[in-house]
Formats: C-alpha cells, sequence, structure tokens
C-alpha cells in the first residue's frame, strides 16, 4: 500500500502505485495517476486529470495541474491536465499548469530537472532531459526541446521554442524561436554554440564540426529565410546535426533568433507572410 502520511488528503479517484510516498500536507484531487517510486515530499499539490511517472520525485510546495492563466479558460471546462513523465525533480515551488485543450495534456518528459520557481504555462511542452534552472518561465505552448538548458530567470514568450541542446544563459528574454544546438544571451541574442554540452552528450566529431560551419557560414550571416533554408538543406543532406537544425527552422512560426541580437533586423528569419 502507497504510505499516505496522516495529514495528507488523496482522492478516491486518484490511483498510486503500491511503494509511493505522500509526505505531509499534500493534496492530491481528482483522477491522478502516480506511478511507482513517486515521492511527494510534503505539501505538495495536484489537480487532476495529472500524470506522474515512475521514480519522479516532487518538493515540498509546488503545484502541479491548476486551471491555465488564461481568460478564455473558465473554472470547470474540459482540460487534458498534466503528463509528468519518468524520473523528473521537481523542486520547490515549481508551477505547471493545466493545458487549454481536451486532447493535449501540458506535458513534461522524462528525466527533466525543474529547479526552485520554474514555470511552464499551459499546453507547454518540455522534452527528455531538459533543465529549467530557478525562476525560468515558459508562457503558454512553449517547446523545451531535448537536453535544452534555460539558465535562472531565461523568460520564454508564449509559443517559443528552444531546440535541442540549446543553451540560454541566465536572464535570457526570448521572444524569437532558439535553433538547437546554440547559445544565447540578454534579448533574443545567439551568441554561439553550446560545444561543451554537445562534446559532453557524446556527439560525433564530424557532426560538430558540421554545426559549427553552419554556425559560422549561415547563422552569423543573419539571410533572410529563404536562403537561410536553401544553405542549410544542402548542408543537412551530409549532417545529421544539421538536418535537425533545418527541421526546427521549418516548423518555426515565429523568427529565428539572430546572431547579435538587436542591432539585426529582428523579422529577417520570419516566415515570409512576416516579412516586410
Amino acid at each position: 500500500m502507497p504510505n499516505i502520511h496522516p495529514t495528507a488528503t488523496v482522492d478516491e479517484a486518484a490511483m498510486l502505485a503500491d511503494d509511493v510516498e505522500v509526505g505531509p500536507y499534500t493534496i492530491v484531487s481528482g483522477p491522478v495517476t502516480i506511478g511507482p517510486g513517486v515521492r511527494l515530499l510534503a505539501r505538495v499539490s495536484i489537480q487532476g486529470p495529472a500524470t506522474i511517472g515512475a521514480g519522479t520525485i516532487v518538493y515540498p510546495n509546488a503545484c502541479i495541474g491548476f486551471e491555465p492563466q488564461d481568460y478564455k479558460f473558465k473554472p470547470g471546462m474540459a482540460t487534458a491536465g498534466v503528463t509528468i513523465g519518468e524520473g523528473c525533480l521537481i523542486r520547490e515551488h515549481v508551477t505547471v499548469h493545466a493545458s487549454t485543450s481536451a486532447e493535449k495534456p501540458t506535458r513534461i518528459g522524462n528525466r527533466v530537472f525543474m529547479m526552485v520557481n520554474s514555470h511552464a504555462g499551459h499546453d507547454c511542452e518540455v522534452r527528455d532531459e531538459a533543465i529549467l534552472v530557478n525562476n525560468t518561465a515558459l508562457a503558454g505552448h512553449c517547446e523545451v526541446h531535448e537536453r535544452a538548458i534555460l539558465s535562472g530567470g531565461v523568460m520564454l514568450h508564449q509559443f517559443g521554442r528552444v531546440g535541442r541542446l540549446a543553451m540560454c544563459s541566465g536572464g535570457s528574454l526570448l521572444t524569437n524561436d532558439v535553433p538547437p544546438y546554440c547559445m544565447t544571451a540578454m534579448r533574443n541574442m545567439l551568441v554561439g554554440l553550446n560545444l561543451v554540452g554537445m562534446r559532453r552528450s557524446g556527439m560525433d566529431r564530424g557532426e560538430i564540426d558540421a554545426v559549427r560551419r553552419a554556425y559560422r557560414e549561415v547563422f552569423r550571416r543573419n539571410p533572410p529565410r529563404k536562403e537561410l533554408l536553401e544553405q542549410l538543406k544542402e548542408r543537412a543532406e551530409t549532417s545529421e546535426a544539421v538536418s535537425h537544425i533545418l527541421e526546427f527552422v521549418l516548423a518555426t512560426k515565429r523568427s529565428i533568433t539572430p546572431v547579435g541580437g538587436h542591432r539585426y533586423r529582428l523579422a529577417s528569419n520570419a516566415p515570409e507572410e512576416f516579412d516586410e
């Protein structure tokens, strides 16, 4: 049987694995499914529908699954809630809000580390092994891809996207999409590549070199979108890593964060309908 502290409140609709630990003053309400080995340390609040995967640890005062901060969403409206994967660390005062959709939940992947006071807004997707450092805030509908790191105080605009293995330095303000493997600073500025992260991930040296050439020969020039895509397509034929960058840029609905930030025209890499 789950180990439930006498001061905790667990809804009859909740389904807990046999070895789940529910700490003092925790409240689990509605249809919540909690997998094996999950620990809710103390004063955790979870509102269903929600699913928490095996081995995840949720620290005191975290709030998961409450209504989205969206004026269009009214209390009682249908929501797919929140899904959190396996092996995550959800630290103190983290908030993960329910989706505005009845079909697709706000989704946190496997082995994600959300540090103190980080926030994932409604309809966000945070993919496997991403790290959100203290006070990072994701507005609604954001995407953070695999193994990306958002350092302390990063702010990501609604519908914003951060590519795999990107590294956003502390205090970055991002209203544009951040391509895979890139580093950001200040407001909407690419400042280089996450070479340390790529090496630690085990990427092939040839792939790292291909990304470096693409950054140096393509992104540093901040070309118009059509030219950007043409040059990436050519390089993607011989590099899987560059093909990831190409796929990311093709899927963007915003503009791509430029090298050097505001001294360049921010719309230069936007989809054609946004071109001036």
